[in-house]
């Protein structure tokens, strides 16, 4: 569907197999030929989709002059290799994201997820609730190859999708190495994950990542103030305005957040030590699936570490085991 005619820009939705439905990926029409902003998952459903819009604009493989990866997350990247073989195109990503693809995804699944359970062991999960959370983890490692050669975008770098320019603005977070997409002159932003209009994009700490994902989100949030942006084009939900609204609206919900989890240890004015898996059932409730509750561990884990970093909690172990005060 195009939504800009001016840019030339067309939003590819495709369904996704999660309580969040869909994924908006974009295709950009220029004089010579057309560029992709985010692809999908690699599924049946998504390659019928992207088949009939090829179909549909009369676009063949060569047609497609560059495939463009906001962020390293199997519902952005993972038919990038699918299309990479049918068009020839280069695809681009971030180097942190780049490396993010060949530790966890590129593979058989299997670090990953031992990873990811020793993580939720140590933060205090159920064991029968921990094999319940990362058992689709090897299935979606599978499921993002064949895996594209990749190439390298760095921040503030110049690139040209259709016949605009548009520059790459790091935007670490929601992954350690996310960008966006800045026109300057019209003042659109493809935004993947980094904002959505009507839901706060997740801030997890995951094995080998960063170690403060949320300061890099609330940094990021921050320095997008500079931008003189009319339109946001996110990868899920509706395009919006008010860019600098939206900003204000995720600082206070983080923030907020951070003042619950401290709440949660400290009330009746004593202090108590909590499990992450404690105070995420504070802060989350108990009736989340074992998906969600893994994203919901990792990011009650990433809030409560930006609070040690800052010295306004401590973790101590014992048995193994992480405690928060």
């Amino acid at each position: 569907m195009l939504i800009n005619k001016e840019l030339a820009i067309h939003i590819v939705r495709l369904p996704l197999p999660f309580a969040l439905n869909h994924i908006n990926c974009y295709a950009i029409q220029g004089k010579d030929g057309w560029w992709l902003i985010d692809v999908g998952l690699n599924t049946e459903s998504s390659r019928k989709v992207w088949l009939q819009f090829l179909l549909d604009n009369d676009i063949k493989g060569s047609d497609i002059k560059g495939i463009y990866i906001t962020h390293a997350h199997p519902d952005h990247f993972a038919a990038a290799g699918w299309l990479q073989e049918i068009s020839g195109a280069p695809v681009y990503i971030s180097a942190q994201d780049s490396k993010s693809m060949s530790e966890i995804w590129n593979g058989s699944g299997k670090w990953i997820t031992v990873e990811v359970t020793n993580q939720l062991n140590r933060n205090g999960m159920p064991p029968e609730l921990i094999f319940k959370a990362t058992r689709d983890i090897i299935p979606m490692v599978l499921s993002t190859q064949p895996h594209p050669a990749l190439s390298i975008i760095e921040p503030g770098e110049v690139v040209q999708f259709g016949d605009f320019q548009y520059t790459t603005v790091f935007t670490p977070g929601h992954s350690d190495g996310h960008m966006c997409f800045f026109n300057q002159e019209h003042g659109f932003l493809f935004s993947g994950d980094h904002l959505l209009e009507t839901i706060s994009p997740n801030i997890s700490l995951w094995p080998n990542g960063e170690l403060d994902p949320l300061a890099n989100f609330l940094e990021s949030l921050n320095s997008n103030r500079c931008l003189s942006c009319k339109s946001v084009l996110p990868a899920h939900g509706a395009p919006f305005s008010n860019m600098e609204l939206r900003i204000s609206e995720l600082e206070a919900h983080h923030h907020e957040r951070l003042r619950l989890i401290k709440d949660s240890t400290r009330k009746e004015s004593t202090q108590k030590s909590l499990t992450v898996y404690e105070i995420c059932g504070q802060l989350f409730g108990q009736e989340l699936n074992e998906f969600d509750l893994r994203f919901a561990m990792t990011e009650t884990l990433a809030h409560l570490m930006y609070l040690v970093y800052r010295g306004e909690m401590e973790v101590k172990e014992h048995n193994g085991i992480n405690l928060f005060v």
